[in-house]
């Protein structure tokens, strides 16, 4: 099933930008965590401690773009080719 899907907002370069670097660190941090080897405790510790602040400015972001322009809905995304926030209807 395919689900409209609803332009919410057009993110500035400077707020694609912000975003575009928290996604990717998160990315990088995700992948890391497949090839660490958890028995090195402190670079372990640290990747998981690292991740954590990683997701918490991620959503953090979405969560002040969002009562910044007042967004409606939920469950937003980014298309990074428009640089447009969008939702399904």
């Amino acid at each position: 099933m395919i689900m409209d899907m609803k332009e919410v907002w057009q993110l500035n370069d400077d707020e694609f930008k912000e975003i575009e670097d928290l996604f990717e660190k998160k990315i990088a941090l995700e992948n890391l965590t497949k090839i660490i080897d958890a028995d090195n405790q402190k670079l372990y510790d640290k990747l998981i401690k690292d991740y954590g602040k990683a997701v918490h400015q991620f959503d953090f972001w979405w969560e002040k773009m969002s009562k910044k322009y007042d967004w409606k809905g939920k469950n937003w995304w980014l298309d990074f080719e428009t640089k447009k926030i969008m939702a399904n209807q």
